[in-house]
């Protein structure tokens, strides 16, 4: 069981694999992976955690850095962390049953011939604006911009990375907009499907 969540922020998508990943008793890789990666990088670690599921802007980040991978020279923190992250997503993956919360975890891992139930968890702007506004103790004119933000972010990295078009429901297996049922009663949705025989599941086989 390798699952992948896509979410736009302020969907609950890292809460519901956080407690799907405690129903079955099987971990759930988020910001672990960009740890993993720090750790095995002599580039500065704070340049990759900011580099974390972003795409590079030529016109911005125009540094480049050394490394002493010599397939990793001469590349922007954000493809070493791309290309780094896919290693350990890959080895994680053939360990064990896990779940993984975006980085283009279900891509990385189909270009791999690796089976995995891919998952994204959307909700309205509106609400996801209240839940970040609330959550995070700011005003909703605040909320609304990081949601516009982060949005972005994950939409930009995932569109170049993956050369999919992020959240558009034909790229993955199951699409749920958590507000319609609140985020306890989706996890326990998607907790039945899982549940169910492995034969009646698709597992992510698409060409």
């Amino acid at each position: 069981m390798i699952i992948c969540i896509g979410r736009e922020f302020g969907s609950g998508g890292y809460e519901i694999g956080k407690r799907l990943a405690s129903s079955f008793d099987i971990p759930c890789y988020d910001r672990e992976l960009i740890e993993h990666v720090m750790e095995r990088s002599s580039v500065d670690a704070g340049k990759l955690e900011k580099a974390d599921e972003k795409k590079a802007n030529p016109w911005i980040h125009s540094v480049y850095y050394e490394s002493e991978n010599k397939d990793l020279r001469g590349l922007s923190a954000n493809d070493i962390v791309f290309r780094m992250q896919s290693e350990v997503i890959v080895e994680l993956a053939k360990k064990g049953d896990c779940i993984f919360i975006g980085r283009c975890a279900d891509e990385i891992l189909h270009r791999a011939g690796i089976e995995r139930l891919s998952i994204f968890v959307t909700a309205p702007f509106e609400d996801r604006v209240k839940r970040k506004s609330r959550l995070l103790n700011i005003d909703e004119k605040s909320a609304a911009s990081l949601v516009r933000k982060s949005d972005k972010h994950r939409r930009a990295y995932y569109d170049y990375y993956a050369e999919k078009s992020w959240g558009k429901p034909h790229n993955y297996d199951i699409c749920i907009n958590s507000s319609t049922l609140g985020i306890y009663r989706t996890e326990k949705m998607l907790e039945v499907v899982l549940k169910l025989p492995s034969n009646d599941v698709i597992w992510g086989n698409r060409s």
